[in-house]
Protein backbone atom coordinates (compact mmCIF):
# COMPACT_ATOMS: atom_id res chain seq x y z
CA UNK A 1 0.00 0.00 0.00
CA UNK A 2 2.85 2.40 0.71
CA UNK A 3 4.24 1.95 -3.30
CA UNK A 4 0.35 2.25 -4.38
CA UNK A 5 0.13 5.43 -2.31
CA UNK A 6 3.62 7.21 -3.16
CA UNK A 7 2.72 6.14 -7.05
CA UNK A 8 -0.11 8.02 -6.78
CA UNK A 9 1.26 11.14 -4.65
CA UNK A 10 3.59 11.49 -7.17
CA UNK A 11 1.57 10.76 -10.23
CA UNK A 12 -1.07 13.34 -9.35
CA UNK A 13 1.67 16.23 -8.25
CA UNK A 14 3.43 15.88 -11.77
CA UNK A 15 0.02 16.17 -13.39
CA UNK A 16 -1.55 19.51 -11.53
CA UNK A 17 2.45 20.95 -12.70
CA UNK A 18 2.01 20.22 -16.21
CA UNK A 19 -1.64 20.84 -16.67
CA UNK A 20 -1.47 24.19 -15.26
CA UNK A 21 1.79 25.09 -16.59
CA UNK A 22 0.19 24.45 -20.21
CA UNK A 23 -3.09 25.79 -19.53
CA UNK A 24 -1.38 28.96 -18.51
CA UNK A 25 0.73 29.20 -21.91
CA UNK A 26 -3.01 29.08 -23.41
CA UNK A 27 -5.36 30.99 -21.75
CA UNK A 28 -3.75 33.72 -20.04
CA UNK A 29 -2.11 35.73 -22.53
CA UNK A 30 -0.56 39.41 -21.49
CA UNK A 31 -1.97 42.22 -23.67
CA UNK A 32 0.95 43.11 -26.48
CA UNK A 33 1.20 45.32 -29.05
CA UNK A 34 0.88 44.13 -32.96
CA UNK A 35 4.74 44.14 -33.35
CA UNK A 36 4.63 42.53 -29.95
CA UNK A 37 6.03 45.19 -27.88
CA UNK A 38 3.70 47.56 -25.35
CA UNK A 39 1.50 50.14 -26.00
CA UNK A 40 3.89 52.42 -24.50
CA UNK A 41 7.33 51.03 -26.00
CA UNK A 42 5.57 51.26 -29.08
CA UNK A 43 3.85 54.68 -29.45
CA UNK A 44 7.47 55.81 -28.00
CA UNK A 45 9.34 54.09 -31.00
CA UNK A 46 6.90 55.52 -33.15
CA UNK A 47 7.32 59.08 -32.04
CA UNK A 48 11.14 58.98 -32.23
CA UNK A 49 11.08 57.77 -35.94
CA UNK A 50 8.66 60.86 -36.56
CA UNK A 51 5.59 58.56 -37.17
CA UNK A 52 2.42 60.22 -37.61
CA UNK A 53 0.99 59.58 -34.53
CA UNK A 54 -2.68 60.56 -35.14
CA UNK A 55 -3.25 57.77 -37.94
CA UNK A 56 -1.42 55.65 -36.21
CA UNK A 57 -3.37 55.32 -33.75
CA UNK A 58 -6.61 55.85 -35.29
CA UNK A 59 -4.78 52.75 -36.80
CA UNK A 60 -4.61 50.94 -33.50
CA UNK A 61 -8.45 51.84 -32.82
CA UNK A 62 -6.94 54.09 -29.56
CA UNK A 63 -8.79 57.37 -28.57
CA UNK A 64 -6.57 60.34 -28.03
CA UNK A 65 -6.55 64.29 -27.54
CA UNK A 66 -3.94 66.91 -27.59
CA UNK A 67 -3.75 68.36 -24.21
CA UNK A 68 -1.58 71.36 -23.02
CA UNK A 69 1.16 70.66 -20.82
CA UNK A 70 0.60 73.39 -18.63
CA UNK A 71 -2.65 72.24 -17.78
CA UNK A 72 -1.46 69.04 -15.68
CA UNK A 73 0.29 69.31 -12.17
CA UNK A 74 3.40 67.35 -13.44
CA UNK A 75 5.90 66.52 -10.95
CA UNK A 76 9.34 67.49 -11.62
CA UNK A 77 10.82 63.92 -12.45
CA UNK A 78 7.46 63.01 -14.95
CA UNK A 79 8.37 66.94 -16.23
CA UNK A 80 11.78 65.57 -17.15
CA UNK A 81 10.80 62.37 -18.15
CA UNK A 82 8.05 63.67 -20.76
CA UNK A 83 10.75 66.54 -21.91
CA UNK A 84 12.91 63.25 -23.00
CA UNK A 85 10.76 61.76 -25.08
CA UNK A 86 9.46 59.19 -22.69
CA UNK A 87 5.84 57.78 -22.39
CA UNK A 88 3.85 58.06 -18.99
CA UNK A 89 1.72 55.63 -17.75
CA UNK A 90 -1.50 56.14 -15.39
CA UNK A 91 -3.86 53.96 -14.15
CA UNK A 92 -7.57 55.74 -13.77
CA UNK A 93 -10.00 53.46 -11.86
CA UNK A 94 -12.71 55.13 -14.09
CA UNK A 95 -11.20 55.96 -17.08
CA UNK A 96 -8.62 53.03 -17.14
CA UNK A 97 -4.54 52.96 -18.43
CA UNK A 98 -3.69 55.97 -20.14
CA UNK A 99 -0.33 57.33 -22.23
CA UNK A 100 0.85 60.40 -22.06
CA UNK A 101 3.64 61.68 -24.86
CA UNK A 102 4.96 65.18 -25.61
CA UNK A 103 4.56 66.14 -29.27
CA UNK A 104 5.90 70.25 -29.00
CA UNK A 105 7.17 72.17 -26.58
CA UNK A 106 3.34 73.01 -25.32
CA UNK A 107 1.64 70.30 -25.91
CA UNK A 108 0.96 66.44 -24.97
CA UNK A 109 -1.18 63.63 -26.22
CA UNK A 110 -3.71 61.83 -24.17
CA UNK A 111 -3.91 58.28 -25.37
CA UNK A 112 -6.96 55.95 -23.50
CA UNK A 113 -6.14 52.44 -23.34
CA UNK A 114 -9.39 50.25 -23.92
CA UNK A 115 -10.33 48.46 -20.77
CA UNK A 116 -9.48 44.22 -20.67
CA UNK A 117 -12.52 42.59 -20.97
CA UNK A 118 -13.66 40.18 -18.18
CA UNK A 119 -11.63 37.22 -17.54
CA UNK A 120 -14.83 35.24 -15.42
CA UNK A 121 -15.49 33.54 -18.78
CA UNK A 122 -12.08 32.64 -19.62
CA UNK A 123 -11.36 31.59 -16.14
CA UNK A 124 -14.80 29.26 -16.41
CA UNK A 125 -13.45 27.32 -19.74
CA UNK A 126 -10.09 27.07 -17.99
CA UNK A 127 -11.52 25.77 -15.19
CA UNK A 128 -13.50 22.93 -17.28
CA UNK A 129 -10.70 22.10 -19.35
CA UNK A 130 -8.21 21.76 -16.68
CA UNK A 131 -10.65 19.24 -14.35
CA UNK A 132 -11.16 17.41 -17.41
CA UNK A 133 -7.69 17.15 -18.40
CA UNK A 134 -7.16 16.06 -14.97
CA UNK A 135 -9.62 13.42 -15.24
CA UNK A 136 -8.16 12.24 -18.33
CA UNK A 137 -4.36 11.75 -16.61
CA UNK A 138 -5.87 9.97 -13.62
CA UNK A 139 -7.99 7.38 -15.55
CA UNK A 140 -4.50 6.82 -17.21
CA UNK A 141 -2.98 6.37 -14.25
CA UNK A 142 -5.36 3.79 -12.86
CA UNK A 143 -6.27 1.62 -16.11
CA UNK A 144 -3.72 -0.32 -15.45
CA UNK A 145 -5.01 -0.74 -12.08
CA UNK A 146 -8.47 -1.09 -12.98
CA UNK A 147 -7.39 -4.07 -14.95
CA UNK A 148 -5.43 -5.68 -12.97
CA UNK A 149 -8.16 -6.07 -10.12
CA UNK A 150 -10.90 -6.85 -12.97
CA UNK A 151 -8.72 -9.37 -13.62
CA UNK A 152 -8.10 -10.84 -10.35
CA UNK A 153 -11.75 -10.94 -9.45
CA UNK A 154 -12.45 -12.83 -12.41
CA UNK A 155 -9.71 -15.78 -11.31
CA UNK A 156 -11.06 -15.17 -7.69
CA UNK A 157 -14.68 -15.60 -8.84
CA UNK A 158 -13.81 -18.71 -11.36
CA UNK A 159 -13.98 -21.67 -8.71
CA UNK A 160 -11.95 -24.76 -10.69
CA UNK A 161 -14.31 -27.95 -11.07
CA UNK A 162 -11.86 -29.55 -8.33
CA UNK A 163 -12.66 -27.00 -5.87
CA UNK A 164 -9.55 -24.67 -6.30
CA UNK A 165 -9.02 -21.70 -7.29
CA UNK A 166 -6.75 -20.87 -10.27
CA UNK A 167 -3.63 -19.12 -10.04
CA UNK A 168 -3.53 -15.19 -11.17
CA UNK A 169 -0.88 -14.22 -13.58
CA UNK A 170 -0.68 -10.43 -12.23
CA UNK A 171 3.25 -8.99 -13.03
CA UNK A 172 5.28 -8.28 -10.35
CA UNK A 173 5.13 -4.01 -11.53
CA UNK A 174 2.01 -3.64 -10.58
CA UNK A 175 0.69 -2.24 -8.05
CA UNK A 176 -1.28 -4.65 -6.37
CA UNK A 177 1.11 -7.71 -7.22
CA UNK A 178 1.69 -7.99 -3.31
CA UNK A 179 -1.88 -8.62 -3.45
CA UNK A 180 -2.02 -11.23 -5.96
CA UNK A 181 0.78 -12.78 -4.60
CA UNK A 182 -0.87 -13.09 -1.38
CA UNK A 183 -3.89 -14.72 -3.29
CA UNK A 184 -2.06 -17.25 -5.02
CA UNK A 185 -0.76 -18.04 -2.04
CA UNK A 186 -4.11 -18.27 -0.26
CA UNK A 187 -5.19 -20.35 -3.29
CA UNK A 188 -2.30 -23.08 -2.93
CA UNK A 189 -3.24 -23.62 0.53
CA UNK A 190 -6.80 -24.10 -0.11
CA UNK A 191 -5.53 -26.45 -2.73
CA UNK A 192 -3.38 -28.08 0.03
CA UNK A 193 -6.21 -28.67 2.24
CA UNK A 194 -8.44 -29.91 -0.36
CA UNK A 195 -5.77 -32.15 -1.50
CA UNK A 196 -5.50 -33.35 1.92
CA UNK A 197 -9.22 -33.73 2.45
CA UNK A 198 -9.54 -36.02 -0.46
CA UNK A 199 -6.76 -37.98 1.19
CA UNK A 200 -8.21 -38.44 4.44
CA UNK A 201 -11.55 -39.30 2.71
CA UNK A 202 -9.76 -42.18 0.91
CA UNK A 203 -7.39 -43.27 3.97
CA UNK A 204 -10.57 -43.83 5.86
CA UNK A 205 -12.10 -45.77 3.68
CA UNK A 206 -9.20 -48.09 2.93
CA UNK A 207 -8.26 -47.89 6.69
CA UNK A 208 -11.84 -49.20 7.60
CA UNK A 209 -12.50 -51.79 4.83
CA UNK A 210 -9.96 -54.46 6.42
CA UNK A 211 -10.99 -54.92 9.76
CA UNK A 212 -14.64 -54.45 9.04
CA UNK A 213 -14.65 -57.22 6.47
CA UNK A 214 -13.11 -59.20 9.03
CA UNK A 215 -15.74 -58.39 11.76
CA UNK A 216 -17.93 -59.23 8.81
CA UNK A 217 -16.64 -62.62 8.57
CA UNK A 218 -16.74 -63.08 12.29
CA UNK A 219 -19.86 -62.45 12.80
CA UNK A 220 -20.87 -64.99 9.72
CA UNK A 221 -19.30 -67.60 12.08
CA UNK A 222 -21.23 -66.82 15.05
CA UNK A 223 -18.36 -66.83 17.30
CA UNK A 224 -18.91 -67.79 21.27
CA UNK A 225 -17.57 -65.53 23.94
CA UNK A 226 -13.97 -65.45 24.65
CA UNK A 227 -13.26 -68.10 21.55
CA UNK A 228 -10.47 -67.17 18.94
CA UNK A 229 -12.89 -65.55 16.79
CA UNK A 230 -14.07 -63.17 19.40
CA UNK A 231 -11.15 -62.20 20.77
CA UNK A 232 -10.07 -60.94 16.93
CA UNK A 233 -13.44 -58.93 16.53
CA UNK A 234 -12.42 -57.29 19.63
CA UNK A 235 -8.73 -56.24 18.55
CA UNK A 236 -10.62 -55.23 15.34
CA UNK A 237 -12.76 -52.98 17.37
CA UNK A 238 -9.77 -51.67 18.80
CA UNK A 239 -8.24 -50.74 15.62
CA UNK A 240 -10.88 -48.75 14.75
CA UNK A 241 -11.28 -46.78 18.12
CA UNK A 242 -7.18 -46.17 17.34
CA UNK A 243 -7.64 -45.43 13.45
CA UNK A 244 -10.86 -42.88 14.32
CA UNK A 245 -8.93 -41.54 17.53
CA UNK A 246 -5.68 -41.18 15.04
CA UNK A 247 -7.44 -39.33 12.51
CA UNK A 248 -9.68 -37.05 14.45
CA UNK A 249 -6.27 -36.04 15.92
CA UNK A 250 -4.86 -35.09 12.64
CA UNK A 251 -8.23 -33.18 11.50
CA UNK A 252 -7.71 -30.73 14.79
CA UNK A 253 -4.02 -30.11 13.72
CA UNK A 254 -5.46 -29.73 10.15
CA UNK A 255 -6.49 -26.00 10.80
CA UNK A 256 -4.83 -22.46 11.72
CA UNK A 257 -2.48 -22.63 14.35
CA UNK A 258 -3.88 -22.95 17.68
CA UNK A 259 -3.20 -20.66 20.79
CA UNK A 260 -0.37 -21.49 21.82
CA UNK A 261 0.94 -21.91 25.81
CA UNK A 262 4.66 -20.84 25.16
CA UNK A 263 6.76 -21.90 28.69
CA UNK A 264 10.17 -22.78 29.68
CA UNK A 265 10.07 -26.61 29.21
CA UNK A 266 12.76 -28.98 30.95
CA UNK A 267 13.14 -31.72 28.05
CA UNK A 268 15.07 -34.06 29.75
CA UNK A 269 12.30 -34.05 32.25
CA UNK A 270 9.72 -34.42 29.81
CA UNK A 271 11.03 -37.18 27.89
CA UNK A 272 11.54 -39.32 30.99
CA UNK A 273 8.22 -38.66 31.97
CA UNK A 274 7.00 -39.65 28.33
CA UNK A 275 9.42 -43.13 28.46
CA UNK A 276 7.91 -43.61 31.89
CA UNK A 277 3.77 -43.17 31.00
CA UNK A 278 4.56 -45.82 27.66
CA UNK A 279 6.69 -48.45 29.29
CA UNK A 280 3.56 -50.67 29.90
CA UNK A 281 1.94 -49.74 26.73
CA UNK A 282 4.44 -49.58 23.68
CA UNK A 283 8.19 -49.67 25.31
CA UNK A 284 7.88 -53.58 26.66
CA UNK A 285 10.97 -55.45 25.98
CA UNK A 286 13.06 -52.38 25.04
CA UNK A 287 15.83 -51.15 26.33
CA UNK A 288 15.63 -47.33 26.77
CA UNK A 289 18.50 -44.94 26.91
CA UNK A 290 18.00 -41.23 27.51
CA UNK A 291 21.23 -39.32 27.57
CA UNK A 292 21.35 -35.53 27.97
CA UNK A 293 21.52 -32.46 29.94
CA UNK A 294 18.88 -30.57 31.67
CA UNK A 295 18.09 -28.22 28.78
CA UNK A 296 15.15 -25.82 28.41
CA UNK A 297 12.95 -24.99 25.17
CA UNK A 298 10.51 -21.96 24.99
CA UNK A 299 7.85 -23.94 23.55
CA UNK A 300 4.27 -25.62 24.80
CA UNK A 301 4.48 -28.42 26.48
CA UNK A 302 1.32 -30.44 25.55
CA UNK A 303 2.55 -30.06 22.17
CA UNK A 304 5.72 -31.02 22.01
CA UNK A 305 4.51 -33.89 24.30
CA UNK A 306 2.98 -35.17 21.68
CA UNK A 307 5.54 -34.37 18.92
CA UNK A 308 8.09 -36.80 21.25
CA UNK A 309 4.98 -39.50 22.07
CA UNK A 310 4.73 -40.03 18.69
CA UNK A 311 8.10 -40.13 17.44
CA UNK A 312 8.61 -42.76 20.82
CA UNK A 313 6.04 -44.45 19.74
CA UNK A 314 7.00 -44.75 16.07
CA UNK A 315 10.71 -45.93 16.88
CA UNK A 316 9.04 -48.37 19.38
CA UNK A 317 7.52 -50.27 16.38
CA UNK A 318 10.77 -51.20 14.42
CA UNK A 319 13.02 -51.41 16.94
CA UNK A 320 14.72 -54.64 17.57
CA UNK A 321 15.81 -54.29 21.53
CA UNK A 322 17.01 -50.64 21.52
CA UNK A 323 15.56 -47.21 21.77
CA UNK A 324 18.11 -44.18 22.57
CA UNK A 325 16.84 -40.34 23.09
CA UNK A 326 19.74 -37.98 23.00
CA UNK A 327 19.34 -34.37 23.71
CA UNK A 328 21.95 -31.80 22.51
CA UNK A 329 22.35 -28.16 22.74
CA UNK A 330 24.62 -25.76 20.24
CA UNK A 331 24.86 -22.37 19.85
CA UNK A 332 21.54 -21.80 17.89
CA UNK A 333 19.24 -25.28 18.48
CA UNK A 334 18.33 -27.95 20.56
CA UNK A 335 18.33 -31.39 19.26
CA UNK A 336 15.95 -33.96 20.49
CA UNK A 337 17.43 -37.32 18.86
CA UNK A 338 15.03 -40.62 19.11
CA UNK A 339 16.80 -43.52 17.59
CA UNK A 340 16.21 -47.21 17.04
CA UNK A 341 18.24 -50.31 16.16
CA UNK A 342 15.41 -51.72 13.81
CA UNK A 343 15.72 -51.36 9.42
CA UNK A 344 15.75 -47.55 8.91
CA UNK A 345 14.02 -46.15 6.23
CA UNK A 346 15.59 -45.36 2.93
CA UNK A 347 17.24 -42.04 1.97
CA UNK A 348 14.59 -41.55 -1.15
CA UNK A 349 11.80 -41.84 1.58
CA UNK A 350 12.83 -39.67 4.52
CA UNK A 351 10.74 -36.90 3.19
CA UNK A 352 8.02 -38.52 2.33
CA UNK A 353 7.17 -40.31 5.67
CA UNK A 354 6.37 -37.02 7.43
CA UNK A 355 3.44 -36.64 4.98
CA UNK A 356 0.19 -37.37 5.93
CA UNK A 357 -0.96 -41.43 5.04
CA UNK A 358 2.15 -42.06 3.89
CA UNK A 359 3.64 -45.36 5.17
CA UNK A 360 6.95 -47.03 3.82
CA UNK A 361 5.64 -50.00 4.46
CA UNK A 362 2.74 -51.26 2.90
CA UNK A 363 2.91 -54.26 4.08
CA UNK A 364 3.30 -54.48 7.81
CA UNK A 365 0.76 -55.94 10.34
CA UNK A 366 -1.65 -55.10 12.86
CA UNK A 367 0.49 -54.48 15.29
CA UNK A 368 2.89 -51.93 13.53
CA UNK A 369 -0.43 -50.71 12.48
CA UNK A 370 -1.54 -46.76 11.95
CA UNK A 371 -2.78 -44.60 9.70
CA UNK A 372 0.12 -42.80 9.16
CA UNK A 373 -0.42 -39.78 10.47
CA UNK A 374 1.66 -40.21 13.37
CA UNK A 375 4.51 -38.41 11.77
CA UNK A 376 2.60 -36.20 10.31
CA UNK A 377 1.28 -34.46 13.35
CA UNK A 378 4.89 -34.35 14.51
CA UNK A 379 5.66 -32.27 11.50
CA UNK A 380 2.98 -29.78 11.75
CA UNK A 381 3.76 -29.66 15.45
CA UNK A 382 7.55 -28.58 15.14
CA UNK A 383 6.01 -26.02 12.10
CA UNK A 384 3.80 -24.35 15.01
CA UNK A 385 7.23 -23.76 16.65
CA UNK A 386 9.60 -22.83 13.78
CA UNK A 387 11.88 -25.57 14.19
CA UNK A 388 12.89 -28.64 12.20
CA UNK A 389 11.76 -32.17 12.06
CA UNK A 390 14.27 -34.96 9.93
CA UNK A 391 15.27 -38.18 9.71
CA UNK A 392 18.95 -39.85 9.20
CA UNK A 393 21.01 -42.81 9.79
CA UNK A 394 20.84 -44.19 13.28
CA UNK A 395 24.56 -45.38 14.57
CA UNK A 396 22.18 -48.12 16.13
CA UNK A 397 21.42 -49.41 12.60
CA UNK A 398 18.28 -47.88 12.01
CA UNK A 399 16.00 -44.53 11.69
CA UNK A 400 17.22 -41.25 13.57
CA UNK A 401 14.44 -38.85 14.18
CA UNK A 402 15.87 -35.36 15.21
CA UNK A 403 13.55 -32.91 16.42
CA UNK A 404 15.58 -29.19 16.12
CA UNK A 405 14.22 -26.33 18.43
CA UNK A 406 15.55 -22.53 18.78
CA UNK A 407 16.87 -21.93 21.92
CA UNK A 408 15.74 -19.53 24.57
CA UNK A 409 19.01 -17.81 25.16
Amino acid sequence: MTRLFISLYIFITLALIGLSAGLERLFIVNEVAPIGVSYATFIQSANKQKLDLSALLKELDLHSQTKLIKDIAWSPEDLAALNQGEVLTFLDPQLGEQLYIKVNELQLLEILLPKPSSNSQQFFIYSIVFFLLLGVVIALWTWPLWRDLTRLQKTVSQVLPDGTIAPNHIGKNSLISPIAHAINDMGAQINELIQNQRELSGAVAHEFRTPLARLKFSLAMQPQNSSEPWLEMQQDINELERLVQEMLDYASSNVQIPEMNWTEIPVKQLCHKITQKLTASHLQGIQIQLQGDDIYVLADEHFIERAVSNLIVNAARYAKHKLHINIYKDAQYTQICIEDDGKGIAPDLRDKVFHPFYRPDESRNRTQGGAGLGLAIVKRIIDWHKGQCFVTDSTLGGAKFVIQLKNTD
